[in-house]
């Protein structure tokens, strides 16, 4: 029996373990939906935070067993540090993020490896090739670097602060949670750089002069302080944009709350999906990770989904009750048996 049967075979006995109790559970992590034959096999590392008190980064199986996990410690999060990315690296450590604190790299032993303390470091921090760490600052203020790239030792190399391109109407004046609120940043095979700007309703790819070489701005209503902005596709709040393989964008947006995925010239949407109870079913939705398997991972406040390209639900892990985070889950990333990892 070669590998993929066996995965195959492993997943058959977890569903039917999930039809006679309704659920698998393992860990505290309620696995609700499991289809073996059309999930992409593998296990999943994840942010979760119950409360300020109980964060943890998770590798869970597809049953929701929990088969690594590191609690983060108060000697790293201080008093106010909120653990939000995570990141799996090519040596195996995980490279994640704690708002208040700074950028951590942790071996699977939980022995810190390597950090750099910014307390605006906040949503997403990337490791690059050429061994600089690429991350962002989600509550700058208006004039301050949203998006850095430092070297091992600290030294910042690269920066940008948006001035040149928003420091205009609808722009200009917007504070809601600093400036721009950038939530995301990924370094492109060009050598540009892919920025989600939340407040904005806005994602910029900017070259390493700091120019926007490209940019898309959703269409949304003004509200709790975002500014009312003009676009052909429908959408607020954008998270966690990646450019496929096919040269699309795919993204989570809110109001109404949907993964989307677009043809980045003509803005033209080609794939979306959207809870089938209705969009109020996913909440603060806030990344996708397309699969090999042409599946996507999502994730949504309390509740990890993956779903076909044609909508159809094959996995949901659900974050345990109780605690006063009601947004318990915030990255989640695809392991394969291989050790490749999908998202980050």
């Amino acid at each position: 029996m070669n590998l993929a049967s066996r995965v195959q075979l492993v997943l058959a006995v977890f569903v039917c373990a999930a039809c006679l109790s309704n659920a698998a559970i393992g860990d505290d992590f309620n696995v609700s939906t499991l289809n073996a034959g059309k999930v992409f096999p593998g296990t999943t590392l994840f942010s979760v935070t119950t409360s300020f008190e109980s964060q943890r980064i998770v590798e869970a199986d597809m049953a929701g067993k929990t088969v690594w996990s590191y609690a983060i410690p108060r000697s790293l999060s201080g008093d106010k540090g909120f653990l939000l990315d995570v990141n799996r690296l090519n040596n195996g450590h995980i490279l994640f993020t704690l708002h208040h604190a700074g950028i951590f790299e942790i071996t699977r032993a939980g022995k810190v490896v390597w950090r750099h303390l910014d307390s605006e470091a906040s949503h997403d921090a990337d490791r690059l090739a050429n061994g600089n760490t690429l991350y962002n600052r989600g509550w700058a203020k208006k004039g301050e670097a949203v998006a850095r790239e430092v070297t091992p030792d600290g030294k910042t190399v690269w920066s940008w602060n948006g001035l040149a391109a928003f420091d205009r109407p609808p722009f200009a004046d917007v504070d809601r949670e600093g400036w721009m609120h950038v939530n995301s940043l990924t370094r492109l095979a060009n050598g540009n750089t892919l920025i989600s700007i939340r407040n904005f309703n806005t994602v910029v790819e900017v070259n390493p002069t700091g120019e926007v070489v490209w940019s898309i701005t959703f269409r949304a209503s003004a509200g709790k302080g975002f500014p009312a902005t003009e676009g052909s596709i429908k959408g607020a709040a954008n998270h966690e944009p990646e450019v496929l393989e096919n040269g699309n964008l795919l993204l989570a947006l809110r109001r109404p709350n949907r993964f989307v995925e677009f043809d980045r010239q003509s803005a033209t949407i080609v794939w979306q999906w959207e809870h089938p109870d209705g969009h109020k079913a996913l909440r603060t939705n806030r990344e996708a990770n397309r699969l090999p398997n042409g599946n996507t991972l999502v994730s949504s406040q309390d509740r990890l989904y993956e779903v076909t390209h044609d909508g159809e639900i094959v996995w949901q892990v659900n974050a345990p009750r109780g605690g006063d985070n009601r947004r318990k889950f915030h990255k989640a990333i695809r392991i394969a048996p291989d050790g490749k990892a999908y998202g980050g």
